[in-house]
């Protein structure tokens, strides 16, 4: 929704254009029209003089054309301020909406950062003051610990690696290795946070043994991000499938959920730092708005590319897109 700010900048946008191309077109139409009485005038001052037709048509002829050169002239001056002033408008107002996601996403930061320090404070400050004392309790919150320790520190990697995208200082080394244990490692990885969400995760692998020229944290963390994604907006379903599939040169590592989907409007825009899609009223799905983002830069930096279709008969398929190492 627009702010009472926005539309008053917007309005005085409007006015500061406006007023100048009133007054300049009203200023050509009355100059005209002083012109036209000013060669009358000449021709009745002249009137012992014979005239033709043919000379008076001249004249005024020539008043025309040059009045029309007067007025092209001040249309493209007009033209020109305008235009410029629309491309300021344009940059401005990009200028405002990135400063709003970066507080929007100061917020979500501040807020991803607090929720699993609380839970890692509440549960360590319970194990420290020993009020509990069955073995079994106190493993089950040492893990709770050990998996928002994780989380915490997904989020951190995340917020550093956009921090080097954003300076120019991401660094990949890509070196030749087998894919499918990198898939499985990021599997394996986010398997706390299904179990405990309830989630189900199907992996089907391909018979074959791509190998790629990768990094393999970088891959790894571009697949977790997926993995993660999809678990946010899986709505009630706690399903999720993670294929690994070779077709052609490429291969694909799609991740497949049973959730909410992604409008077509918002599909290339989902891949835009700091963008969310927006969400039904009262529903509020966690994260920062990178994940994708990294995931897309990954994906172009080993000379792939990432994208999203509709599954049947609903959700979303993620497809990271790699190609493969050519054999010699």
């Amino acid at each position: 929704m627009t702010s009472a700010p926005q539309r008053r900048r917007v309005t005085l946008f409007m006015i500061s254009v406006l007023i100048p191309a009133v007054v300049l077109t009203g200023l050509a139409v009355q100059l005209y029209r002083q012109q036209q009485k000013l060669i009358e005038h000449d021709l009745a001052r002249q009137g012992d003089r014979v005239h033709t037709a043919e000379q008076i048509h001249s004249v005024y002829r020539e008043s025309n054309l040059r009045f029309a050169f007067y007025g092209c002239a001040v249309f493209l001056a007009l033209s020109v301020t305008l235009f410029c002033r629309y491309v300021v408008w344009q940059d401005y107002r990009r200028e405002t909406e990135l400063a709003d996601m970066r507080s929007q996403f100061v917020a979500h930061v501040s807020h991803e950062l607090r929720t699993p320090l609380t839970s890692i404070q509440m549960f360590a400050e319970t194990l420290a003051l020993g009020r509990v004392q069955d073995p079994g309790k106190q493993r089950e919150y040492l893990e709770t610990i050990a998996r928002e320790s994780e989380r915490l520190a997904r989020l951190v990697d995340q917020v550093l690696a956009f921090s080097k995208i954003e300076q120019g200082r991401a660094n990949y080394r890509l070196q030749s290795m087998a894919l499918t244990p990198i898939v499985e490692a990021a599997a394996r990885a986010v398997e706390p946070s299904l179990a405990q969400q309830g989630f189900t995760l199907r992996r089907v692998y391909c018979g074959c043994a791509p190998t790629v020229r990768a990094d393999a944290d970088a891959l790894e963390q571009a697949i977790l991000n997926l993995l993660t994604n999809a678990m946010k907006y899986s709505s009630d379903s706690r399903d999720i499938e993670l294929q690994l599939r070779q077709s052609g040169s490429d291969v694909f590592i799609d991740v497949l959920d049973q959730g909410i989907g992604v409008p077509p409007q918002f599909r290339e825009k989902i891949f835009e730092k700091f963008f969310r899609a927006p969400m039904s009223a009262g529903a509020a799905v966690p994260g920062v708005g990178l994940g994708l983002t990294l995931v897309a830069h990954v994906a172009a930096a080993h000379g792939g590319r990432v994208e999203v279709r509709t599954n049947q008969p609903k959700g979303s398929v993620f497809s990271l897109i790699l190609p493969m190492e050519q054999k010699v």
